[in-house]
């Protein structure tokens, strides 16, 4: 003989029924790719020597201080164009 559940009884059931549907939707943190690695403040990014605007424009958003410490330019070498106008220079 089948009786029915006592109401409090059942919505206990039905909330531990959904708490354990949620916790088996939850993202595995093992399972996501790594972050990319932080762009080193002391190198030239490769984006900056994409073309000749784009190394002015990194040059020129460039702190203007001379207690800070000086970036390196190994393997960095700065666009050229034979059609592009001559950019300014501040």
């Amino acid at each position: 003989m089948n009786t029915p559940l006592p109401r409090p009884r059942a919505a206990l059931l039905a909330a531990l029924a959904s708490l354990g549907l949620l916790a088996a939707c939850g993202d595995d943190p093992y399972e996501a790719e790594p972050p990319a690695p932080p762009v080193a403040e002391d190198t030239v990014p490769a984006s900056a020597t994409a073309s000749t605007t784009a190394f002015v424009q990194f040059t020129a958003s460039l702190p203007a201080d001379d207690r800070a410490d000086p970036r390196r330019l190994d393997g960095v070498t700065p666009p050229t164009s034979e059609t592009a106008d001559p950019e300014p220079v501040n």
